[in-house]
C-alpha cells in the first residue's frame, strides 16, 4: 500500500505468512454462540465540542492516513470526561470534524485554526471481535495480513498504538471473513491483542510470525471505514 507523502517515515510492514486451514469448530460454535463486541454508545456519533487550541492536546494516534485515533484518554480527552457524560477512550476514532470527513491530513490541516474557534468532533467508537484462526497440515499457506505500524516519535506523530490492517489478500482471514460476516475484518482495523497478548505493535507480530503456534487467538477493533 502506498502511504501518503505527510505520513511519517520507518512504516513497518509486514505481510502474515501462515500454514492454516478451517476454523476449529469448537471455537467457531462458541463465536457464533457468543460474538465478542464492544457496546456502543449509541447508534449515532458522539459529539465532542472542543475549543481548537485544545485539540493540540489530544493524543492521539495518526500513522493511518485514513484514520484519526485516540492513542489515550489523557489531555483534552481527559478534561471532556471531567464535564461530560458522554465518555470517550482510547481506540476511538473521530470520523468528522464540523461535519466534514476526517483522515489524519484533515486534522493536521485543522490545527492551523485560529485561537479560540470552536471545533465539533464527531467520534466512532469501534467493535471489538474475537477471531479464531487455527493451523492444520495443508491448509491454506498464509493469513493473508499486511499490517502496518510505526515506531517514530515526533510531534504531531506518535508511535502507532497497535498495528493496522493495511490489505487482505487471499488467506486465512479473507476465509473467516467470508464464514463470519458478522465478525468480519477488514482494512484500517487495529490488532489489539494476540492468544491473549496484548504488546507493542512488534510484540504482536512477532507473535502472529511464531512457526510454533498453531491456533491463533486474535482480537481485532473493528471501524467502519
Amino acid at each position: 500500500q502506498e502511504l501518503r507523502r505527510d505520513s511519517p517515515p520507518s512504516y513497518r510492514a509486514c505481510s502474515m505468512f501462515r500454514c492454516c486451514t478451517g476454523v476449529d469448530a469448537a471455537l467457531l460454535d462458541s463465536a457464533i454462540a457468543k460474538p465478542v463486541v464492544a457496546d456502543p454508545f449509541s447508534d449515532d456519533e458522539l459529539v465532542v465540542r472542543l475549543n481548537s487550541t485544545d485539540l493540540k492536546l489530544l493524543d492521539l494516534d495518526l500513522s493511518d492516513p485514513k484514520c484519526v485515533i485516540l492513542a489515550s484518554s489523557a489531555g483534552a480527552a481527559a478534561d471532556w470526561n471531567q464535564r461530560s457524560p458522554n465518555q470517550i477512550f482510547p481506540f476511538d476514532r473521530i470520523v468528522k470534524i464540523d461535519g466534514k470527513k476526517c483522515e489524519s491530513q484533515d486534522f493536521l490541516d485543522i490545527l492551523s485554526r485560529d485561537k479560540g474557534s470552536s471545533v465539533e468532533l464527531s467520534v466512532e467508537r469501534p467493535v471489538k471481535h474475537l477471531l479464531y484462526l487455527n493451523k492444520t497440515p495443508g491448509g491454506l499457506s498464509r493469513l493473508g495480513l499486511d499490517l502496518m505500524f510505526t515506531n517514530v516519535e515526533a510531534k504531531p506523530w506518535r508511535a502507532s498504538v497497535k498495528p493496522w490492517i493495511a490489505s487482505i489478500s487471499d488467506g486465512l482471514v479473507a476465509e473467516w471473513n467470508a464464514n463470519m460476516p458478522e465478525l468480519a475484518v477488514g482494512e484500517h482495523d487495529r490488532i489489539i491483542s494476540v492468544n491473549s497478548k496484548a504488546g507493542s505493535p512488534d510484540e504482536l507480530v512477532d507473535v502472529l510470525s511464531a512457526s510454533d503456534v498453531e491456533v491463533i487467538e486474535m482480537k481485532v477493533l473493528h471501524y467502519n471505514v
